[in-house]
Protein backbone atom coordinates (compact mmCIF):
# COMPACT_ATOMS: atom_id res chain seq x y z
CA UNK A 1 0.00 0.00 0.00
CA UNK A 2 1.28 3.46 -0.86
CA UNK A 3 -0.31 6.56 0.64
CA UNK A 4 0.70 9.92 -0.81
CA UNK A 5 0.42 13.54 0.28
CA UNK A 6 -0.74 16.50 -1.78
CA UNK A 7 0.18 20.19 -1.46
CA UNK A 8 -3.09 20.65 0.50
CA UNK A 9 -1.99 18.04 3.03
CA UNK A 10 1.54 19.38 3.44
CA UNK A 11 0.90 20.76 6.94
CA UNK A 12 -0.99 17.70 8.17
CA UNK A 13 0.54 14.97 10.34
CA UNK A 14 1.00 11.96 8.05
CA UNK A 15 1.35 9.44 10.87
CA UNK A 16 -1.68 10.76 12.78
CA UNK A 17 -3.74 10.55 9.59
CA UNK A 18 -2.51 6.97 9.05
CA UNK A 19 -3.73 6.11 12.56
CA UNK A 20 -7.15 7.55 11.64
CA UNK A 21 -7.17 5.41 8.48
CA UNK A 22 -6.31 2.28 10.49
CA UNK A 23 -9.28 2.99 12.76
CA UNK A 24 -11.62 3.34 9.77
CA UNK A 25 -10.29 0.05 8.37
CA UNK A 26 -10.91 -1.62 11.73
CA UNK A 27 -14.50 -0.33 11.90
CA UNK A 28 -15.34 -1.13 8.27
CA UNK A 29 -13.47 -4.42 7.69
CA UNK A 30 -13.17 -5.69 11.28
CA UNK A 31 -9.45 -6.41 11.34
CA UNK A 32 -6.48 -4.76 12.95
CA UNK A 33 -3.76 -4.00 10.41
CA UNK A 34 -0.49 -5.84 10.91
CA UNK A 35 1.97 -3.57 9.14
CA UNK A 36 5.50 -2.37 8.54
CA UNK A 37 5.94 1.07 6.98
CA UNK A 38 8.50 3.53 5.71
CA UNK A 39 7.84 7.26 5.56
CA UNK A 40 9.83 8.92 2.79
CA UNK A 41 10.33 12.56 1.93
CA UNK A 42 9.23 12.09 -1.68
CA UNK A 43 6.97 14.93 -2.80
CA UNK A 44 5.02 16.10 0.24
CA UNK A 45 5.57 12.82 2.11
CA UNK A 46 4.72 9.22 1.22
CA UNK A 47 4.03 6.11 3.29
CA UNK A 48 5.06 2.75 1.80
CA UNK A 49 3.30 0.03 3.79
CA UNK A 50 3.38 -3.74 3.79
CA UNK A 51 0.41 -5.12 5.69
CA UNK A 52 -1.25 -8.41 6.43
CA UNK A 53 -4.99 -8.44 6.46
CA UNK A 54 -8.17 -8.63 4.46
CA UNK A 55 -8.74 -7.23 1.00
CA UNK A 56 -9.39 -3.46 0.96
CA UNK A 57 -10.91 -2.04 -2.25
CA UNK A 58 -8.73 0.66 -3.80
CA UNK A 59 -11.68 2.98 -4.43
CA UNK A 60 -12.79 2.89 -0.78
CA UNK A 61 -9.21 3.39 0.41
CA UNK A 62 -8.73 6.34 -1.92
CA UNK A 63 -11.97 7.98 -0.73
CA UNK A 64 -11.00 7.56 2.91
CA UNK A 65 -7.47 8.86 2.41
CA UNK A 66 -8.78 11.89 0.49
CA UNK A 67 -11.22 12.58 3.31
CA UNK A 68 -8.62 12.18 6.05
CA UNK A 69 -5.42 13.48 4.43
CA UNK A 70 -6.68 15.56 1.46
CA UNK A 71 -4.85 13.32 -1.00
CA UNK A 72 -6.77 10.74 -3.08
CA UNK A 73 -3.71 9.08 -4.64
CA UNK A 74 -3.23 5.62 -3.14
CA UNK A 75 -1.89 2.38 -4.51
CA UNK A 76 -2.76 -1.01 -3.07
CA UNK A 77 -1.75 -4.41 -4.45
CA UNK A 78 -1.58 -7.96 -3.28
CA UNK A 79 2.00 -9.05 -2.78
CA UNK A 80 1.16 -12.35 -4.37
CA UNK A 81 -0.11 -10.70 -7.56
CA UNK A 82 3.12 -8.80 -8.19
CA UNK A 83 5.65 -10.28 -10.55
CA UNK A 84 8.23 -11.09 -7.88
CA UNK A 85 5.97 -11.52 -4.86
CA UNK A 86 6.97 -10.82 -1.29
CA UNK A 87 10.68 -11.24 -1.93
CA UNK A 88 10.58 -8.68 -4.75
CA UNK A 89 8.73 -6.16 -2.58
CA UNK A 90 11.19 -6.63 0.26
CA UNK A 91 14.17 -6.09 -2.08
CA UNK A 92 12.43 -3.06 -3.60
CA UNK A 93 11.79 -1.40 -0.24
CA UNK A 94 15.18 -2.18 1.24
CA UNK A 95 17.08 -1.42 -1.98
CA UNK A 96 15.29 1.82 -2.82
CA UNK A 97 14.37 3.34 0.50
CA UNK A 98 16.69 1.95 3.14
CA UNK A 99 19.85 1.77 1.03
CA UNK A 100 19.66 4.41 -1.73
CA UNK A 101 17.19 7.15 -0.84
CA UNK A 102 16.75 8.93 2.40
CA UNK A 103 13.73 8.01 4.46
CA UNK A 104 12.32 9.88 7.39
CA UNK A 105 11.03 7.06 9.53
CA UNK A 106 10.51 3.32 9.65
CA UNK A 107 7.88 1.88 11.98
CA UNK A 108 5.66 -1.13 12.52
CA UNK A 109 2.59 -2.24 14.36
CA UNK A 110 3.05 -4.38 17.46
CA UNK A 111 0.86 -7.03 15.89
CA UNK A 112 3.58 -7.38 13.20
CA UNK A 113 6.40 -7.94 15.70
CA UNK A 114 6.55 -8.35 19.46
CA UNK A 115 7.21 -5.34 21.71
CA UNK A 116 10.89 -4.48 22.32
CA UNK A 117 12.15 -6.86 19.62
CA UNK A 118 14.90 -4.40 18.63
CA UNK A 119 16.46 -4.39 22.10
CA UNK A 120 16.28 -8.21 22.24
CA UNK A 121 18.08 -8.42 18.88
CA UNK A 122 20.80 -6.03 20.07
CA UNK A 123 21.30 -8.01 23.27
CA UNK A 124 21.64 -11.29 21.36
CA UNK A 125 24.32 -9.76 19.11
CA UNK A 126 26.17 -8.31 22.12
CA UNK A 127 26.10 -11.63 23.95
CA UNK A 128 26.84 -14.05 21.07
CA UNK A 129 28.30 -11.93 18.24
CA UNK A 130 26.56 -11.20 14.95
CA UNK A 131 26.80 -14.57 13.21
CA UNK A 132 25.71 -16.73 16.18
CA UNK A 133 23.22 -14.07 17.30
CA UNK A 134 21.59 -14.11 13.86
CA UNK A 135 21.40 -17.90 13.89
CA UNK A 136 19.73 -17.88 17.32
CA UNK A 137 17.45 -14.99 16.33
CA UNK A 138 16.17 -16.89 13.29
CA UNK A 139 15.52 -19.97 15.42
CA UNK A 140 13.62 -17.90 17.97
CA UNK A 141 11.47 -16.16 15.37
CA UNK A 142 10.49 -19.46 13.78
CA UNK A 143 9.26 -20.82 17.09
CA UNK A 144 5.57 -20.55 18.03
CA UNK A 145 6.51 -19.59 21.59
CA UNK A 146 7.62 -16.18 20.30
CA UNK A 147 3.99 -15.38 19.58
CA UNK A 148 3.20 -15.75 23.27
CA UNK A 149 6.58 -14.28 24.24
CA UNK A 150 7.73 -17.57 25.74
CA UNK A 151 10.98 -19.20 24.69
CA UNK A 152 12.19 -22.73 25.37
CA UNK A 153 15.74 -21.72 26.13
CA UNK A 154 17.05 -25.27 26.29
CA UNK A 155 16.25 -25.68 22.58
CA UNK A 156 17.98 -22.52 21.40
CA UNK A 157 20.76 -21.29 23.61
CA UNK A 158 23.79 -23.54 23.99
CA UNK A 159 24.60 -22.51 27.58
CA UNK A 160 21.15 -23.66 28.78
CA UNK A 161 21.45 -27.21 27.45
CA UNK A 162 21.70 -28.81 30.89
CA UNK A 163 19.30 -26.65 32.85
CA UNK A 164 16.04 -27.86 34.31
CA UNK A 165 14.23 -24.73 33.06
CA UNK A 166 11.65 -25.69 30.45
CA UNK A 167 10.64 -22.17 29.46
CA UNK A 168 11.13 -18.63 30.64
CA UNK A 169 9.54 -15.31 29.74
CA UNK A 170 11.29 -13.30 27.02
CA UNK A 171 12.81 -10.84 29.47
CA UNK A 172 14.56 -13.62 31.38
CA UNK A 173 16.50 -14.49 28.24
CA UNK A 174 18.65 -11.42 28.75
CA UNK A 175 18.45 -10.78 32.51
CA UNK A 176 19.83 -14.21 33.42
CA UNK A 177 23.55 -14.74 33.15
CA UNK A 178 24.52 -17.51 30.75
CA UNK A 179 28.26 -17.53 31.22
Amino acid sequence: MTLTSSPESKDRNLNADFRALKMRILRKYHFKMKYWKIRTNEGNGVLHIIFRGKYIPQRWLSEQWANIHKSPVVDIRSLYETRKGLTGIAFYLVGNYLAKQSFERMSWGYSWVFPAFVSYWKRLVEKYGFRRGLELWNKLLCNPFVVTRQVRLTEFLPQWKHTSEKSLPWGALFRTSVM
